[in-house]
């Protein structure tokens, strides 16, 4: 270019210093902010958590698991629960804070921001850009702040994810076996926190089908790598329960029990879906679901690409099981879609100056919405009294109980609401701390009024319970039911008979705070 003017303007040549037009604003940003600043939209989201505490019921279920793993308590042995081996570990600090969420937040931080860094690398990894990885991390970071308060199975899994949908990028450039390896053990560590996470493996295999049908290379040997890398540490926990003799519960409660619930819910599935679009998906993060999706649609011959986009496509179906949808399950998307975003965003900002300016204040605002928003909402949530924490039946029971019982007694607690523990300070006297397996293992504030809880019983549950309740000599039963907490005055104790029975014999009323009866061993 210079030499071309030099022939042109000879004269004005030796004064000439072409240099490139200078970056928008944005983008230069983007270049400049060290990525540590992706802690400060995180940490602000998460002030309502530090305030309030628990703002999932999710959260105090974890809190109780890792203290009682922390006690030398096997899981699906000592208590039980339908999550993977994985979640309960992430929860091992609450055995040395006891029900002190504010260590879980401060672990759960670190870990969104390593994700963050880790989606910015597979966005790096795929486009060759560097500035495309800071995009991704910077979108991963802001739309997490939509629902990172809670420290939720998503938030676990996540991390390990991104690091699959990394390798799976770094796999089809080397198509080495080892890195398609590599590849199904990152996504069986995801799914060790969360079973949907598996739905990557789909994902990938699929790909490379796609690529083996289109070129008969040696994609069968990768698939194969890939499955095994995927089957080994799922195989290597499976060892260890076998070793302990408990490996038929593992199986129960990993598979059995999970894909039971997956299979079913009550009420109308589309109003949840409505709130789930709204609150964890397109109107948590409008700005990322709209990029990624116009980026996952666009035809290629990119295995990676193509990876990333069934990734994005099949989501749907470990989201949409049992037709819940809680706000949270949206979160599983967030790696792929700002790995997927990350090339249009950064599109966006090459262009920023070519913007009309409300354009670019929209894009501005949609960005941030998410930080902006769910912080605010964090709070006026809290102001208002709706944490869990602050549930006023939960707090007179469990004050009576702190009041009146040692530190060291156990309970068993009729109802789905495990904060009673937390705000009690008390661990649970049998394997169980929620009651919903008893009765359908159903969210009671699905279930409509007069659902008749009967035909639902789990006789396995009840003995079981029946069995730790006099092994444990277990002091303390409360049952939550005539409270009407968290709606469980649907499931009253009278509709599971053996346990009403039991009760009855060797319990004796003692108080009814907010309405809740508390039974003390006779």
């Amino acid at each position: 270019m210079k030499a071309q003017l030099a022939r042109v303007l000879p004269s004005e040549a030796p004064h000439l210093h072409l240099e490139p037009p200078p970056a928008p604003l944005p983008l230069q940003w983007l270049r400049d902010l060290p990525l540590a600043w992706l802690l400060v939209p995180l940490a602000l989201a998460k002030l309502s958590a530090v305030a309030f505490g628990i703002l999932d019921i999710d959260e105090s279920d974890w809190s109780i698991a890792g203290r009682l793993l922390g006690q030398g308590a096997l899981p699906y042995v000592g208590f039980v629960e339908k999550k993977p081996i994985l979640s309960f570990v992430f929860y091992l600090p609450a055995a040395i804070a006891g029900y002190r969420q504010w260590v879980m937040q401060l672990v759960a931080l670190a870990w969104i921001f390593a994700t963050a860094l880790l989606a910015g690398r597979a966005a790096k990894e795929w486009t060759r850009d560097d500035d495309a990885g800071r995009a991704a991390a910077w979108l991963y970071a802001l739309a997490a702040c939509g629902g990172i308060p809670a420290v939720n199975a998503e938030t676990m899994m996540n991390l390990p994810a991104a690091a699959a949908l990394w390798w799976f990028v770094r796999a089809e450039r080397s198509r080495r076996l080892r890195d398609a390896a590599l590849v199904g053990a990152l996504v069986a560590a995801a799914s060790l926190f969360k079973h949907q996470a598996g739905i990557l493996l789909i994902a990938f295999a699929l790909t490379l089908a796609w690529e083996w049908l289109r070129r008969r290379s040696r994609e069968a040997a990768r698939m194969a790598a890939l499955v095994c890398g995927f089957t080994l540490p799922w195989l290597a926990v499976a060892a260890i329960y076998w070793r302990l003799g408990h490996l038929a519960e593992f199986f129960e409660w990993n598979v059995l029990r999970n894909l039971g619930y997956a299979a079913h819910a009550a009420g109308s599935p589309w109003p949840r879906l409505l709130k789930g679009l709204v609150a964890g998906a397109f109107g948590a993060a409008p700005l990322l679901w709209w990029l990624a999706a116009r980026e996952a649609r666009l035809p290629t011959a990119d295995p990676a690409r193509k990876g990333l986009a069934l990734a994005f496509g099949l989501t749907w179906i470990p989201v949409s099981l049992g037709g819940r949808f809680y706000e949270h399950y949206f979160l599983q998307f967030l790696p792929v879609l700002a790995i997927l975003a990350a090339p249009a965003a950064l599109g966006l900002l090459e262009r920023w100056d070519d913007l009309r300016p409300w354009r670019r204040r929209a894009l501005a605002f949609f960005a941030l919405f998410p930080v902006i928003f769910w912080a605010g909402h964090g709070f006026v949530r809290g102001m208002v009294g709706q944490c869990p924490l602050q549930e006023n039946r939960a707090r007179e029971i469990a004050g009576w109980l702190r009041r009146n019982t040692e530190p060291t007694d156990r309970l068993f607690v009729w109802g789905h609401y495990s904060p009673l523990y937390y705000l009690a300070d008390r661990l649970p006297g049998t394997r169980y701390y929620a009651a919903s397996v008893h009765v359908g293992d159903f969210d009671p504030s699905h279930l409509p009024d007069g659902f008749d809880p009967r035909p639902y019983v789990s006789e396995r549950d009840v003995r079981q319970t029946i069995e730790d309740l006099s092994r444990s000599g277990t002091r303390w039963f409360v049952d939550t039911a005539p409270s009407g907490l968290h709606d469980w005055n649907r499931m009253p104790l009278s509709a599971v008979a053996e346990l009403d029975g039991y009760v009855r014999e060797h319990y004796q009323l003692v108080a009814q705070p907010a309405g809740a009866r508390v039974y003390r061993r006779r």
